[in-house]
């Protein structure tokens, strides 16, 4: 659920304005996308926590390095290809280092 939430703060609210710099980009919302969405990301926190099970007293630095080997890069790679506002860029890859923090600091507080 706090997933949910970041999500939410990080890739809704905070740059929700930015979204319309490029309409054509953005596909249609509804219930199915934001299900497919929620999938994803909770898989990809799933992995996340695994790694942390995996490699313990360094969740800060498993989150670090998840985020450096995956979610940036993919999102940097998408603004060079796509019509995506700067701001949305840095709030995404921002809310992709808070779901791997929150996981990874959870995980180890276990």
């Amino acid at each position: 659920m706090l997933a949910s939430l970041t999500d939410w703060v990080f890739f809704d609210l905070l740059v929700h304005r930015f979204y319309q710099a490029a309409p054509a980009v953005w596909r249609p919302g509804g219930p199915c996308r934001i299900v497919m969405s929620q999938l994803v990301s909770t898989l990809a926190t799933a992995a996340a926590v695994q790694t942390a099970i995996l490699i313990p007293g360094a969740p800060v630095l498993v989150a670090a390095c998840l985020w450096a080997a995956g979610a940036l890069p993919i999102t940097i790679h998408n603004a060079q290809w796509m019509h995506i506002h700067p701001a949305v860029t840095a709030s995404q890859a921002l809310g992709w280092l808070t779901r791997l923090l929150i996981a990874t600091l959870l995980t180890a507080a276990l």
